[in-house]
Parts: C-alpha cells; sequence; structure tokens
C-alpha cells in the first residue's frame, strides 16, 4: 500500500514532466516557425516599394518578377503558420491570442499579394496616358474590374484584422498587427473613388456616344479667384476614348458688357463680386466656386455655338509647365520652343513685349496650347511623371473640373478637382484668401501672395477663434516701371506699375467677422454671406515694392472642427502658407 501511494503522485509527476517537455518541444516549434514568418514578411515588405515603382514606371515585366518573389515569401510566411497547432492552441490563455494574431497577419498580407498586387501587375498603367491620341478604354475596364476585386479583398482582411483581441497580443505581434492595419487605413479610402472614377471614365471619354468639353486657360497674371482672366477657352471632343481639338476661341470672341447678366445670378454671388461676374466672360472666375464658373461659361458659350458641353475644366500656365516635365519641350508654330522652365515667363510676361496687339497675342496662346495639348497626346509621358504632375496642379488649385454629370460630380466631390470649398467643418476646417484684380493688365505676374491662419479650436474651452493673414506684395522695383510693355500695364486707371486688387476672405462655416485691420489699423468692412460663410472683400492698392497685409478674425460657434486648412488662388509664383493651431 505505502508503495501504491508512492506511484500513484510519481506517476502524475512523471506525467506532467513529459506533458512539460511536449509543451516545450511544441512551443519551439511554434516559436521557430513565428521566427521564420516574421523574416519571411519583413524580407517582403521592402519589396512592395519597388513594385510601385515599377508599376509607375510603366515596367510590368519588372513588377511581375519582384511581385512574384514576395508572394513566395508571404506565402510561405502563410503556410508556416496555418498548422493544426496553430489552430488548435486557440484556448491556451496569453499564448492562443497571440498565435492568431500572427497568423491572421500572415494570411492577411498573403492575401492582399495574391488578390491586390499581382493582378495589378497584369494592368498596365499605360490605360491611363493617352496613345496616339486616344485613352484605351478596355484597358480602363479591366483596371476598374481589378480595383474592384481589390476593395473587395481589402475590406475582407479588415474583417478578419478586427477578429484579433488586441489587448491580449504582446508588443512585437501588436506592432505587426497594427503595421498591417495602418497600410490598410491608408488604401481603404481611396479604392471607392478609384474605381468609381474608372468605372465612370469610359463613360466621360465618349464609349456611349461623343462628349463635348470646355477647356478654359486661366491666365494667372491677372488674378482672378481660381486662378485667373479666361482669356482663351478650346473645345476638346472626346468619342470612344479618341479626344481631339475641336476649336479655341478668346474671350474677345464672346459678346461682353451685357446689359444684364447671362443668368439669374446667386443673389449672394451677386452682392459679393457684382454682376459683372455674369456680363464679361473675363470676370466668370471671380468666385472660389468652379462649379459656379463653369455653369457662367457655358451660358456664354451657349451664345455662340449650339454644341450641347458636358463639363468644364480649368488650367493655367504655371500647371502647363508641370506638364510639360512630362512631356519635355514643344515646339510652337511661332519657332519658340516651350519648355518647363520657360513656359511661365513667357507666356505670362515676355508675350506681351513679343507681339504688342491682342489679336497676336491670342493666335499665340492658342498655338501654345494645341502644341502641347498635342504633345500630351501623340507623345509617350511616363505614367508616374504624369501623374505626379497632374496630381500637383489639381493640389494647386491649378487643375479643376465640373461636370454637368450627377454621379460623374459625386467622385470628384470634396476632392481639390473639384474647385469647391467644403460646406462643413467636419472633416477640414477651411479658411480661404482669393485675389481678384482690377487694375487692367497683367501686372500680377509681379505679386507674391502669403496666407498664414491660426485658430484656438484645440486650446479654446468655449467657441473657438479663428485667424486669417493675408500679405500680398508688389514686387515690381520702381526703376522696372518704364520698360514695362503697355498691355502688362496701360496705366489707364491706375499709376503704371500699381496694382489694385480686392481681396476676399472666407472663414470657416458658419464663423462671424469679429475683427478686420489693413496694414495693422483697424478697418470698418462688412461681411457678407457666400458658400455657407462669412466673407470680407477688402481692396488693397500696392505700388512697386509695396505691400498690404490684411487679417481677419472670426468667431466660430461650439466645436468640432476639423483640420485647419488654408485655400486660396493660386498665383503665378508660389505662396507660402502657414497653419498655427496649438494644442492640437
Amino acid at each position: 500500500m505505502k508503495s501504491a501511494r508512492f506511484w500513484v503522485p510519481t506517476s502524475i509527476l512523471l506525467v506532467l514532466v513529459v506533458l512539460a517537455i511536449g509543451v516545450a518541444i511544441i512551443g519551439k516549434a511554434l516559436a521557430d516557425d513565428a521566427f521564420a514568418a516574421k523574416d519571411d514578411l519583413e524580407k517582403a515588405m521592402p519589396l512592395v516599394s519597388q513594385v510601385q515603382k515599377s508599376m509607375l514606371e510603366g515596367d510590368t515585366e519588372s513588377a511581375k518578377e519582384t511581385t512574384a518573389k514576395i508572394a513566395a515569401l508571404t506565402s510561405s510566411a502563410r503556410a508556416r503558420t496555418d498548422g493544426a497547432l496553430w489552430h488548435n492552441l486557440g484556448w491556451v490563455p496569453v499564448v492562443g491570442p497571440n498565435l492568431a494574431g500572427v497568423r491572421v497577419a500572415a494570411d492577411s498580407a498573403d492575401r492582399l499579394v495574391r488578390e491586390v498586387v499581382t493582378p495589378l501587375t497584369d494592368v498596365s498603367l499605360d490605360a491611363i496616358v493617352p496613345r496616339g491620341g486616344a485613352i484605351d478604354l478596355p484597358q480602363l475596364a479591366k483596371l476598374a474590374a481589378v480595383v474592384e476585386k481589390a476593395s473587395a479583398s481589402v475590406a475582407t482582411v479588415q474583417k478578419n484584422l478586427s477578429g484579433i483581441d488586441r489587448d491580449a497580443l504582446l508588443g512585437p505581434v501588436k506592432s505587426g498587427v497594427d503595421q498591417i492595419d495602418t497600410a490598410l487605413g491608408k488604401v481603404e479610402p481611396i479604392l471607392e473613388p478609384v474605381h468609381n472614377a474608372l468605372t465612370l471614365l469610359p463613360e466621360a471619354l465618349g464609349a456611349q456616344g461623343p462628349r463635348n468639353y470646355l477647356l478654359i486657360f486661366q491666365n494667372n497674371a491677372e488674378s482672378r479667384g481660381t486662378g485667373g482672366n479666361p482669356a482663351a477657352i478650346a473645345l476638346l471632343n472626346a468619342t470612344e476614348g479618341k479626344i481631339t481639338l475641336a476649336g479655341q476661341v478668346g474671350s474677345s470672341d464672346f459678346k461682353n458688357d451685357l446689359p444684364k447678366p447671362i443668368i439669374d445670378l446667386d443673389p449672394q454671388t451677386k452682392a459679393l463680386y457684382g454682376d459683372k461676374i455674369g456680363r464679361y466672360v473675363m470676370d466668370t472666375t471671380l468666385t472660389p466656386d468652379f462649379a459656379y464658373t463653369s455653369k457662367l461659361v457655358q451660358a456664354f458659350w451657349a451664345q455662340q455655338s449650339n454644341v450641347k458641353i458636358d463639363g468644364v475644366a480649368s488650367f493655367d500656365p504655371v500647371a502647363l509647365s508641370y506638364l510639360l516635365k512630362a512631356t519635355g519641350p514643344v515646339k510652337l508654330p511661332t519657332g519658340h520652343t516651350l519648355t518647363s522652365d520657360n513656359a511661365v515667363p513667357l507666356l505670362l510676361n515676355e508675350v506681351y513685349s513679343i507681339f504688342p496687339h491682342a489679336k497676336d497675342q491670342d493666335a499665340f496662346f492658342a498655338g501654345a496650347a494645341a502644341a502641347v495639348f498635342q504633345a500630351l497626346l501623340d507623345g509617350h509621358p511616363q505614367p508616374k511623371a504624369l501623374l505626379d504632375e497632374l496630381a500637383r496642379a489639381a493640389n494647386e488649385g491649378r487643375l479643376m473640373y465640373s461636370p454637368n454629370d450627377p454621379e460623374e460630380l459625386k467622385v470628384i466631390a470634396g476632392t481639390p478637382v473639384s474647385g469647391s470649398l467644403p460646406t462643413t467643418n467636419a472633416d477640414a476646417t477651411v479658411m480661404g484668401a482669393y485675389v481678384n484684380d482690377i487694375t487692367e493688365g497683367k501686372l500680377d505676374y509681379y505679386m507674391q501672395l502669403a496666407v498664414a491662419a491660426s485658430s484656438t479650436q484645440c486650446s479654446a474651452k468655449d467657441a473657438a477663434e479663428f485667424t486669417i493673414s493675408t500679405t500680398l506684395a508688389n514686387t515690381l522695383k520702381p526703376e522696372q516701371v518704364d520698360g514695362l510693355a503697355r498691355y502688362i500695364s496701360p496705366g489707364r486707371f491706375f499709376a503704371k506699375g500699381t496694382v489694385s486688387t480686392d481681396l476676399v476672405l472666407y472663414g470657416p462655416v458658419d464663423a462671424t467677422v469679429k475683427s478686420v485691420t489693413v496694414n495693422g489699423k483697424p478697418a470698418s468692412v462688412t461681411s457678407l454671406p457666400h458658400l455657407g460663410r462669412n466673407a470680407v472683400k477688402v481692396n488693397v492698392v500696392t505700388p512697386p515694392s509695396a505691400q498690404a497685409v490684411v487679417v481677419v478674425t472670426y468667431s466660430g460657434k461650439s466645436g468640432p472642427y476639423g483640420p485647419l486648412e488654408i485655400r486660396h488662388t493660386p498665383m503665378v509664383r508660389q505662396t507660402p502658407v502657414k497653419v498655427d493651431t496649438p494644442g492640437c
């Protein structure tokens, strides 16, 4: 009996020892697989950027080779973490949740490579670049299908990741899961709009019938709210992906100085900008609301043509200089060569000395626009270079588009290319500074705009306060005035070289004006409602080498407020912008 009593606990102890050894062996095997999977995924991560680079450069073969290497690594990581032990030990405290975290992370990475990255390498980004004057519509459709599948895959991965108990994860495991989460957080918001755009593009490019668009070229040397005087307008036709320049007109080809506005003006727009916005085509860009400009321009167009318009786009010479970085130099009919370096000074300043008469200037502008347009359609710009420069132009407000189709309008809503101010402060608290020249001439080539904004939105206990400070400087030196071409500065209404500007400053949605100062002195200015905001219009006159500083402070309603942003007129010169939100 004594020996029996001895052997029972001893047997239990031996069983426990054997179990402990087994668990240790299992644990070591799992640990080895986990570390190996970790190594695989870490080797795969830097290769993803190589695929992106190759795709943007149009090198699909290189992208496919690199993707195959990534797929081998993520497949290995998934296989190492997909055994029975990884699935069956989920009940073990501490160990179980971490095994699940590693397994789901490896599976997610492999799924994204198989269902997102690999399919994308089968579609060339050349689909979005004109070749032989046309966009490849079948390739666009194929790209849309790939993006749709990618979006579904991302949604599945996000669902799987959401099922992980993050609080139970050890540091290294949580870090890995968070990295995938962060990456998806950047990708997911853009997949739906990209897919929508790719789905709608074929129809916009004439897949279901011809489309006609007006392209206005805004001359920044004579500033207007969204850029400048729309002195040149082109008619573009898109039919089954083929894009052609169907005609060009200048602002003088329209009936201007109308006895009454071309359309019944919105009362708030009329009160702030006057009825001239609807009586002269060159003033249709006074407002920062490009959709309203589109409406006005189309009304003027209907005066002289029965061609139905499907939308209006806008470009300026600075954006044109960006585009020339992608296309390369372009030879003009006049014998001049337009490059990314000389486009701005040549088109916005030197042309007025080369061609003193307006008719010759218009012909030069028309020839330049047609030549660059043709270079874009017939040339072979790299997708990355073209996309980079178009994105830069859009982000600076130099490329805008307002379609008449409601579905297309939904796709671009809230993006910089829509040329509109947000209607709420939820996603972004936007303040605006817009420049409207009333001098007559092209002196804004020399004007330097700088804008700063600050707010107490993250520190105020009650209603927040917002301040926007705008500095407008005339960089023209007094000794340069006599040499100015007559068309740049006629000197009829103001002394030669002196610039008169209406600065229009917009506060956040629903904010009210608290104070206005001009050059440090209080100014009695009445604010006017427009676009759901209160706007202040201040006229400043700046002789050569002089500047004006206008500061407006607004009182906002109780929060919440999105990040503070500044929108402004895209000038010839880059505009320094400073935002200060203490406590954010």
